[in-house]
């Protein structure tokens, strides 16, 4: 029956969220970290269980509600749920351009490994409303618990090395930065002539683009144009009670990143030439806490800077020129390029 396989469908895509905000809940603004120097994985086992036990937990509990209220024929091929929860999870990360970041033979795996466990749970325990409980009575059943805890807890402690996991942010992070200087090198290069700032931008551009994609930003075009309320919008997503568009989210936001890198060099006194000698002495701090500076001015929230800061550094390393430009006018002491125009 067709309402079935809606009400089906509905909680596949329920559970994707709920996992989702399960897996995200610690981040104070709902953004999700996509660091590129996590060099281990930790706790391995947890990471496998979760993924695979999370829909078959959500199974049962979905399909015990269904019993408890009368619905019985919507537990028919309940393992369905577990298949378009699979389905719209491979859809959204397509869909955003996540592709280059999973590693597909471990998804292929989790698909597998639930889709199975989902059609055994409902042939052999949910298909009959009796057996929806499990039964903890016998002394076996209480010492393989036992034992299954003990091996998790042993595994649990096993750090798999992050090689390949690097690599594949490395080459997400190269098709990001390849498709925005496409669409928009010409704005980067006519607004910022400082090699670091450009990289500041640029990374800007793909932490918001992953955190909100195309999809996202639809919807925020569509609630901002029903409310007509203040509200960020566009690639770069810019504060703004006019409609616009990702290319002018991205002037705008050059405008402010260059606008916040003139007033830092203002405060520091970078301005005027004769003081530059008198700061060499402390470069590298003068850059780490300009940079942090910028990008706080842009979003003040801790781990926004945190990200924004490692993407800047790994962009900023992709540029293999010999003369690349810092924002603190260290190694060669020439004056700060400014970026944008001399107006304020």
């Amino acid at each position: 029956m067709i309402e079935i396989h809606i009400l089906q469908f509905f909680l596949g895509v329920l559970l994707f969220f709920i996992i989702n905000w399960i897996g995200r809940h610690s981040y104070s603004v709902g953004y999700m970290e996509i660091s590129m120097f996590l060099k281990v994985e930790e706790a391995p086992a947890f990471n496998f269980l979760f993924r695979i036990i999370s829909p078959i937990i959500y199974l049962f509990i979905v399909s015990a509600i269904l019993y408890k209220i009368g619905l019985d024929d919507f537990v028919t091929n309940a393992y369905f749920i577990s298949i378009y929860y699979i389905l719209f999870r491979l859809a959204f990360n397509l869909i955003t351009n996540r592709g280059l970041l999973m590693n597909w033979y471990r998804q292929v795996l989790y698909w597998i490994s639930i889709i199975t466990i989902s059609y055994f749970s409902y042939t052999e325990i949910i298909y009959k409303k009796e057996n929806i409980l499990p039964d903890f009575e016998t002394v076996s059943n209480e010492l393989w618990i036992i034992i299954l805890i003990f091996i998790f807890h042993t595994l649990n402690q096993i750090r798999i090395s992050s090689d390949k996991t690097i690599q594949r942010k490395e080459n997400y992070l190269r098709s990001r930065i390849s498709h925005f200087k496409e669409k928009y090198s010409d704005l980067v290069n006519e607004k910022i002539t400082n090699d670091k700032l450009k990289s500041i931008a640029y990374a800007i551009m793909v932490y918001e683009d992953f955190n909100r994609p195309k999809v996202a930003r639809f919807v925020e075009n569509a609630r901002f144009k029903l409310t007509g309320k203040k509200h960020s919008l566009g690639l770069m997503q810019v504060q703004t009670s006019d409609f616009i568009n990702d290319r002018k989210s991205v002037e705008l936001g050059l405008t402010k990143i260059s606008k916040a890198y003139k007033k830092v060099l203002k405060k520091r006194g970078l301005d005027k030439e004769e003081t530059i000698d008198i700061l060499l002495s402390d470069a590298w701090h003068n850059e780490w806490s300009m940079e942090q500076r910028i990008i706080a001015d842009y979003n003040k929230d801790n781990s926004y800077v945190h990200e924004i800061r490692t993407l800047t550094e790994k962009i900023f390393e992709l540029n293999t020129s010999d003369n690349k430009s810092y924002l603190f006018p260290k190694y060669k002491g020439e004056k700060p390029r400014y970026g944008l125009d001399e107006e304020e």
